[in-house]
């Protein structure tokens, strides 16, 4: 009993060994970092600067470029009509804070160094709302993310946040009836800069993703604030964008172009800018600093947006994998793998690997932030593990052969997302995919470890019933096979090996 408790105990151990740790590597890879270099983007021409003018911002949260349509969104299409319609690359993360946090500072997600989280941060002094006087946000919820990017001036309160544990039933109910007046109101006053976030449509699309009827219905419902807002300041200039778009079954947070490209209107058009355009967050933010006649933040590569519009430069603003990581994993990776599959008896059981990899690919496809099931990923390796880890009760080669195999997935994810680098150089852990892939990698990866061990441990040395020596024959059928092999010895001994007989042994002891 005591072997068996003390296994038992060594597994305990480990579980929850491996879950702290996964607990703190998934809070190290969505952490922020040490800002990263932005090349200069392609360079357009020369165009007057913008006149000056009162900003109105609108970001309708989670708003998804193939649902922006005309027909869905009549408001947003006038707006576009007299102005300029734009798809807008928001680059990486596809969070709604950093996203954000470009748009006000004009400096990239990389540069800032910000992890894909919506958790509150300070960010680098000199975002635009805190270098204009009198600039107001409007918001559903999440407050935060208007007061990390520099607003002040900021409804609701606390107690009327949603998105708070502090908040209080009543206070949330009685804002919800309130937003679209407080709104309107905002966009009516005198204060230079309005930020107005509508929240309706990203919580629907993660309530049901895009398909449902209730993204649609928040679609409709924001297009119709949108035209109040328009009608109450006519005058001002417009910008009407969203932060993210949403998958089909909803989420977000990678670089998937269906939610890294999303659909924007200026209005007024900008002197010689024309109709149509791709253009960057960056642009965008340049667009902003001009209009209120501000300088850009030292470091922000965004171009005037005429300009831009005339100079596209697709994926400029997002971070690229290092190849020489990504062979340097494939070769980690294919080395593990063959080198299993040779020391493998049979050698079917190193197939366990490619098989978890293609399960979870055929069952939730690429992974990504925006879309990532660790539970799906342990148990697809655990699956694609279970022939091997019964065959390992009998054979320690085998308990190798899966350790092996683990290790080097785990290895080959880490330099594909380059964690090394994060650690030794100090730059913010999270890549496109990559980060995703990691992290699923390292569950499944674990968890076929600790079933090996689970196999190793409990299969060692099983307990001896009490009373018996360890190692001692019991029963009949032992007993018999204990005797069998002195009886055949000595009627047919082997090769080298000399036996006394009884006669000769007589003989020579002189009896008679």
């Amino acid at each position: 009993m005591k072997r068996r408790a003390i296994a038992i105990a060594v597994l305990v151990v480990a579980v929850l060994l491996a879950l702290a740790a996964r607990r703190l590597a998934a809070g190290w890879l969505a952490s922020d970092g040490v800002s990263a270099a932005q090349r200069p983007l392609r360079a357009g021409p020369r165009v007057p600067t913008p006149p000056r003018a009162p900003l109105r911002v609108v970001v309708l949260d989670g708003l998804s470029t193939a649902d922006a349509t005309d027909a869905a969104m009549p408001a947003l299409a006038a707006l576009c009509d007299r102005g300029v319609e734009l798809a807008v690359d928001v680059g990486f993360p596809t969070k709604s804070l950093p996203v954000q946090a470009v748009l006000w500072t004009g400096l990239t997600a990389q540069q800032l160094g910000l992890g894909p989280t919506n958790a509150a941060r300070d960010l680098p002094p000199g975002a635009l709302p805190t270098r204009v006087p009198g600039a107001r946000a409007v918001v559903e919820a999440w407050t935060v993310v208007a007061r990390s990017v520099g607003f002040a001036r900021l409804e609701p309160g606390p107690e009327a946040d949603a998105a708070r544990d502090d908040a209080t039933p009543a206070a949330v109910a009685a804002w919800a009836t309130r937003f679209p007046d407080a709104a309107r109101a905002a966009v009516a006053s005198s204060s230079p800069l309005v930020l107005v976030h509508v929240l309706a449509i990203d919580e629907a699309g993660h309530a049901g993703g895009r398909g449902a009827p209730a993204y649609r219905r928040a679609i409709t419902d924001a297009d119709a604030l949108l035209a109040r807002l328009v009608a109450a300041a006519p005058t001002a200039t417009w910008v009407v964008t969203s932060d993210h778009g949403h998958r089909a079954r909803g989420g977000h947070g990678d670089v998937e172009r269906e939610l890294r490209v999303v659909r924007a209107c200026v209005a007024p058009r900008p002197p010689n800018a024309p109709a149509q355009g791709a253009v960057h967050l960056v642009d965008l933010a340049r667009h902003l600093h001009d209009v209120a006649g501000v300088a850009p933040r030292t470091g922000a590569v965004g171009r005037p947006l005429a300009s831009a519009m005339r100079a596209p430069d697709v994926d400029a603003t997002v971070p690229r994998a290092s190849r020489f990581a990504l062979a340097l994993a494939a070769l980690v990776l294919v080395a593990g793998v063959g080198f299993a599959a040779w020391w493998a008896r049979p050698r079917w059981l190193a197939a366990w690997l490619p098989l978890a990899l293609a399960l979870y690919l055929l069952w939730r496809g690429v992974p990504s932030l925006s879309s990532r099931d660790a539970r799906g990923a342990i148990l697809c390796a655990l699956v694609a593990a279970a022939p091997a880890l019964v065959l390992a009760r009998r054979s320690r080669r085998t308990l190798a052969v899966i350790a092996l195999e683990a290790g080097a997935a785990l290895v080959a994810a880490a330099i594909a997302a380059e964690v090394p680098r994060a650690l030794f150089g100090g730059r913010p852990p999270a890549r496109p995919y990559t980060t995703a892939a990691f992290e699923l990698v390292a569950g499944g990866a674990v968890a076929v470890a600790l079933a090996a061990l689970a196999v190793a441990l409990l299969s060692a040395a099983p307990d001896s019933p009490p009373g018996r020596r360890r190692g001692a024959p019991s029963g009949l059928r032992t007993r018999r096979r204990a005797v069998r092999p002195a009886a055949s010895a000595i009627r047919t001994p082997r090769r080298g090996v000399r036996v006394r007989k009884p006669d000769r042994a007589v003989r020579r002891s002189g009896s008679c």
